[in-house]
């Protein structure tokens, strides 16, 4: 009996383990076909990372940890593309998802962004910019985005940029010569930050450009009045070399906002998971105090507006949206909805991304024109020709004159800076189609490297047969001398001559926009609104300084 029992008991546990290894081999089998199948799946014909498609986490980790130290993207997907030495080649990012396809040729790239209508905005950059509400910025080309962009169609015309962008300009460039004036005096000789200068100067322009005079704080003002009544004894100055601290006097909370709103969006667009990182810091204390502050204020400022635009006084930007909105709603026959959350939204976009972009290009044509004192005295030496009545005035140049006059090397140093510092444009694929004779399926996310070959460095080789017919058909130009260094910052690029000599004036040179590469503000239909806006701000502040 005991000797059978023992044959059961034996044979029972043969049967467990047999089991046992049968679901073991099993599970493990399909873990390993899942993950197989889980693995980024690289779109044939495109060049990428080998090591990336064996890892479930793809390029992420390469990604992470250079954007977490230099915060540019761009930087790291100029690397991609370099690494891979393709015009077109595909990165994975977010795991379990399509690859996204990097385009470094900027004949392509314009035909994209102009012709090809299967191309539109980013919902990458659109959860990115999500806690931006109603912006115009955020929609694919349709029925809302068109109607945002009616509300402020009246304010980037000539009329409104020179009769009320223009002035704040030159009002607020004054100022910041004044700051800058006092900061050289109490640092004697030694070196200072402009950052927050430029930040908090491009804050108040766009402040008053949305707002006008109905909005009375500013970033700036409290700076040049608190250094005004302070004496070089109260400033620490340290060796000659270092830098100089001086006090700052903290900026209102709807000014933080506007401030600060900025790095929520980058963060954001680089989140791996976007739309979870919204609604998490949406929970916040802090992100609600900063949106709390923009409903209440932009309310107010709304509120102001309307009285003035239902007296017939219209001068600021929201009084211009408000006129858009009267006149829209009495041709469609219904009351106006001047309640309307796009409002606020939309002002407060256009101001948060009128004062981001500017203020950094104003912080890289600062630091090209102290590091490159040639060029500086160059562009002095110009504009005290071209405007010759305010040097022997011994005065400073007028809004009317800086406006009127023609000054070609102004507008290439600005154009080389954007060059050598273009963000990356991104547009989505609406529909199956192709770049470069790929396969590119619908909702993919394609980037236009603009600081990689075709513009820091020489083209790379294209099979023509595989260029799109719109691309075949249209004209050629930007064409300059790829064997010249690239990333030398060199303003000449853009200028045409117009005789033999080596003068730098408008008589001898010519500035042309298309002569090289150049998408900093994007191209067609979907291109940055506020550039003639940017553009202007940059000449009459550089040349005011």
């Amino acid at each position: 009996m005991s000797i059978s029992y023992r044959i059961i008991s034996t044979f029972d546990e043969t049967s467990t383990t047999r089991q046992f290894i049968v679901a073991f081999l099993t599970v493990t089998t399909l873990l390993y076909y899942l993950y197989q199948w889980l693995l980024p799946k690289p779109v044939p014909g495109i060049a990428c990372n080998s090591m990336a498609t064996k890892s479930l986490f793809g390029d992420a980790p390469s990604m992470i940890k250079e954007v977490s130290v230099t915060g540019e993207f761009r930087v790291w997907c100029a690397k991609q593309v370099k690494q891979m030495n393709s015009p077109i080649c595909q990165v994975f990012i977010r795991p379990f998802s399509k690859p996204w396809i990097l385009l470094a040729d900027f004949r392509e790239s314009k035909d994209i962004l102009m012709r090809r209508r299967e191309f539109d905005k980013s919902s990458f950059l659109a959860q990115g910019m999500a806690c931006m509400g109603s912006f115009h910025g955020i929609y694919p080309t349709g029925d809302k985005f068109r109607s945002n962009r009616y509300l402020i169609q009246d304010l980037m015309t000539t009329t409104f940029l020179n009769n009320h962008a223009g002035p704040a300009i030159y009002d607020k460039a004054l100022e910041v010569m004044r700051l800058f004036k006092l900061k050289m005096d109490l640092a004697n000789g030694r070196p200072f930050s402009v950052k927050k200068d430029f930040e908090y100067a491009s804050l108040d322009v766009m402040l008053e450009f949305g707002f006008g005079k109905n909005w009375i704080h500013t970033a700036t003002g409290p700076q040049v009045e608190i250094l005004s009544k302070i004496g070089a004894s109260n400033v620490k100055l340290d060796a000659l070399d270092q830098s100089v601290k001086f006090p700052m006097v903290p900026i209102v909370d709807f000014l933080k906002s506007v401030y600060e709103a900025p790095d929520i969006v980058e963060k954001t667009i680089n989140a791996i998971m976007p739309k979870l990182q919204t609604w998490w810091w949406s929970k916040q204390s802090w992100h609600k105090k900063i949106f709390e502050e923009k409903e209440r204020i932009i309310k107010e400022q709304v509120a102001v507006g309307l009285k003035h635009y239902r007296s017939g006084h219209i001068q600021t930007g929201i009084e211009h949206m408000l006129s858009r909105e009267g006149t829209r709603a009495e041709k469609e026959g219904r009351e106006p909805n001047f309640g309307s959350e796009v409002f606020r939204d939309e002002v407060f976009g256009d101001i948060v991304g009128g004062h981001h972009t500017t203020s950094g290009a104003m912080m890289w044509l600062a630091k090209y024109l102290t590091d490159l004192p040639q060029i500086q005295t160059e562009l002095r030496l110009v504009l005290f020709e071209t405007l010759l009545a305010a040097k022997e005035e011994n005065r400073v140049f007028t809004l009317e004159e800086i406006r009127r006059a023609n000054i070609p090397y102004l507008d290439a140093v600005i154009e080389e800076m954007l060059r050598i510092n273009a963000v990356t444009v991104t547009r989505e694929a609406l529909c199956d189609t192709t770049i470069l004779g790929c396969p590119i399926k619908k909702g993919t996310q394609v980037f236009f490297v603009s600081n990689g070959p075709g513009f820091l460095s020489p083209s790379l080789p294209v099979d023509g047969s595989k260029r799109s017919s719109t691309s075949l058909e249209a004209k050629i130009n930007a064409t300059w001398d790829e064997t010249l260094d690239l990333t030398i910052f060199n303003p000449e690029r853009w200028l045409v001559r117009k005789n033999t000599g080596d003068g730098l004036s408008a008589d001898e040179v010519d500035f042309d926009g298309a002569a090289g590469p150049q998408l900093v503000f994007g191209l067609g239909r979907r291109a940055c609104w506020g550039r003639r806006l940017a553009y202007m701000e940059m000449k009459v502040m550089i040349a005011m300084l």
